[in-house]
């Protein structure tokens, strides 16, 4: 299996597909100068519970580790994000908003 990045408009596509093409999962991100912010991480049903959604989120935390990166999910979700370093950051209605600190500090 490999993970594919494509820029799609604004934003980047991974898919993490097997050795046919066939789409496992996919995350989505966009990026500013400041931070990296995470749309969408899926894993197809039938592919879950083998480690896939971490593969995706580790091609993502492999890129600028000068930038935040943020995201809104729902509160089921907080193990699996939690589990990469990310932390709650706020909450509102059915939603939570999570970040990851940097790892590198920002060179200037």
């Amino acid at each position: 299996m490999q993970i594919v990045k494509e820029p799609c408009g604004h934003q980047t596509l991974y898919r993490l597909v097997d050795k046919l093409d066939c789409m496992l999962g996919r995350a989505i991100t966009s990026e500013t100068t400041e931070e990296v912010r995470l749309h969408e991480i899926y894993v197809k049903p039938e592919h879950r519970g083998k480690g896939y959604g971490s593969t995706l989120m580790q091609a993502i935390l492999n890129g600028d580790k000068t930038k935040l990166i943020t995201l809104c999910t729902g509160f089921t979700n907080i193990p699996f994000f939690k589990q990469h370093d990310f932390e709650v950051t706020g909450t509102r209605d059915s939603l939570v908003f999570m970040s990851r600190k940097t790892l590198t500090p920002k060179i200037q």
